[in-house]
């Protein structure tokens, strides 16, 4: 056994012939209460069991805990490995071509996550939700077009304390002109991965086998993977002058609304293209701001040329 990383606690498991992945759900926002982590446990799980049902590969669950009623005296979730590389480790050391075929794969299992939908927003928790999530519950952004409203104007407001009047301007016409394709984008809510990092993503062979941490795993606006996913991307091949989201759309079918993913991108708060550490996006937050909105193209927007 050896130890991966912290926050999730995570161990790697060989025996011969097998290799599990043990996962505790000890993420400090938990705090003493296991509950959060005990639910958390059960997002996972009901994802790979949707994820499967629906005949796409994702990992197999051999053991798993709700409770701290076990060894490990936390909540834990035990998978087999999943095959081949992840995304992050394949992109540099690859050809052009073999980077291209890699990222249409991603881009193809997001579009088939993607169309498996829910009559109701919120959490994926044994089963799909049953009812429309409780006004005064926690919602994430995903979920609901007002809850990602009231986030991003509290971001937005702290925001112009540190960008140009300019930049606030631009932001109010690019919210105003897809207000209603945003509320649209929302409908049906669909099967989002929630906080979909390039590093979940593992491929053998030229296909994906599968993706990890669905911990945030929701019925709700599948934009937010997308746009989770270009934060990555954009930081990790910084410098590269790889366009990148030329064969991830090329794969999903379709390219994602321009103006919707600046506005998702430019409401998601700094942590976000912070959290990277070396591989952030570049730029401080009015840096970052002032690209997305003045951005006309995907180039302009994603490429550090």
């Amino acid at each position: 056994m050896s130890f991966v990383r912290p926050e999730n606690h995570t161990w790697r498991i060989v025996t011969p012939g097998h290799v599990w992945y043990l996962k505790a759900h000890t993420k400090s926002w938990y705090g003493n209460d296991a509950r959060d982590a005990g639910r958390t446990v059960q997002h996972e799980m009901t994802g790979h069991r949707i994820l499967a049902e629906a005949g796409l590969p994702t990992p197999t669950v051999d053991a798993f805990s709700t409770t701290r009623d076990n060894p490990l005296g936390w909540p834990y979730l035990l998978t087999t490995a999943l095959p081949g590389s992840s995304l992050v480790e394949l992109l540099p050391t690859s050809s052009r071509g073999e980077a291209d075929a890699a990222l249409r794969q991603v881009g193809r299992h997001l579009a088939a996550m993607h169309t498996l939908t829910f009559e109701y927003p919120g959490y994926l928790l044994d089963g799909a939700p049953t009812r429309e999530p409780a006004v005064d519950a926690y919602q994430h952004p995903s979920w609901r077009y007002e809850r990602f409203l009231k986030d991003a104007i509290c971001t937005w407001a702290d925001d112009s304390t540190k960008v140009r009047p300019a930049v606030t301007d631009q932001l109010t016409r690019l919210l105003a002109d897809s207000i209603d394709d945003l509320r649209d984008a929302y409908e049906p809510p669909r099967f989002v991965h929630g906080d979909c990092h390039a590093n979940g993503f593992f491929l053998e062979d030229g296909a994906v086998t599968g993706v990890l941490d669905l911990e945030v795993t929701s019925a709700g606006c599948p934009l937010f993977d997308l746009t989770k996913l270009a934060i990555e991307l954009t930081g990790r091949l910084h410098g590269s002058r790889y366009n990148w989201w030329k064969p991830l759309y090329d794969g999903y079918g379709a390219e994602p609304d321009f103006n919707l993913i600046r506005l998702l991108l430019a409401g998601s708060n700094h942590h976000n293209y912070t959290c990277l550490g070396d591989h952030a996006w570049p730029g401080d937050r009015s840096a970052i701001l002032t690209r997305i909105l003045t951005a006309t193209t995907w180039q302009q927007l994603f490429s550090s040329t």
